[in-house]
């Protein structure tokens, strides 16, 4: 079984932010893994929040799980189609896209909605990505003139890019946004991962491709692959790679502090590292 190594000569570990430290921790305990519950559905996506809850989405329904693993809360929609992405880096304001119908829903802590954004009826023709903003307002990626933008519930817009396919010297087709710790990470399969700051500016690509999502901590983007979880490092540019303790029929990997959830083909497993 493969580990994160992370270099740590010269510091103590009570001083490193504790995003890291829980991956510190994770390398030191990669053999350890309990196995805490399994939920049986066919879910084709998992996220989870600061507060290690994990949620899985089975075509239009969106399943909220605590850290232990027990089911919490469903939220069902049946008229804006397929969940195409759920965004959790806001617990309390979970941003859910309906990419079939051009809409987002927030919903609270509850799963109980708060507000809708109907990208058609702000004048949005073409949306592939979003995000929530750590403002409460919304990322969003415009395939029409190339450009990211941020609006509020109104449509008013409060930050975009230029466009990227001048920036770049390509168009971009995300299928993934993600902000976190001030930095706004647009996933295109065959580009890679663009990284913009809060301002919608763009700084560089991250040479990682074919992913379908990320999560970020500190200065590591960790993902799922080749049955592997793996650990690039934004500013070593280290790759590490840690297996996991099931890896027939994967389809993703989430975790957050000492809790991990793998997402079969058939079930959702949970645990403790």
């Amino acid at each position: 079984m493969k580990s994160f190594k992370f270099h740590v000569s010269g510091f103590k570990l009570k001083a490193l932010p504790f995003s890291l430290c829980c991956f510190i921790g994770l390398a030191l305990a990669s053999s350890s893994f309990t196995f805490l519950k399994t939920y049986e559905q066919k879910a084709t996506i998992l996220t989870v929040d600061n507060f290690s809850n994990f949620y899985t989405v089975e075509n239009n329904k969106l399943f909220k799980f605590s850290p232990e693993g027990d089911f919490l809360y469903p939220y069902e929609e049946i008229i804006y189609g397929k969940i195409g992405l759920v965004d959790a880096s806001n617990p309390m304001k979970i941003t859910v896209f309906y990419p079939d119908v051009l809409t987002v829903v927030t919903l609270d802590k509850f799963l109980a909605p708060l507000t809708t954004y109907n990208f058609f009826n702000l004048g949005y023709q073409d949306i592939s990505a979003v995000a929530s903003s750590s403002d409460g307002r919304l990322w969003f990626y415009d395939n029409t003139d190339f450009k990211l933008k941020k609006i509020d519930e109104t449509g008013t817009v409060y930050q975009e890019s230029q466009p990227l396919n001048t920036v770049l010297d390509a168009v971009p087709s995300p299928n993934f946004m993600l902000e976190k710790n001030n930095a706004l990470y647009l996933n295109d399969p065959k580009l890679g991962i663009m990284v913009f700051d809060v301002f919608g500016s763009f700084g560089k690509t991250v040479p990682i491709k074919g992913l379908k999502k990320f999560q970020v901590f500190q200065d590591q983007i960790i993902y799922y692959d080749s049955a592997m979880l793996n650990s690039y490092n934004l500013i070593t540019l280290d790759l590490k790679s840690l297996s996991l303790p099931d890896t027939t029929d994967v389809i993703m990997a989430s975790l957050q502090k000492d809790r991990l959830a793998v997402l079969k083909k058939d079930r959702v497993n949970f645990y403790k590292y």
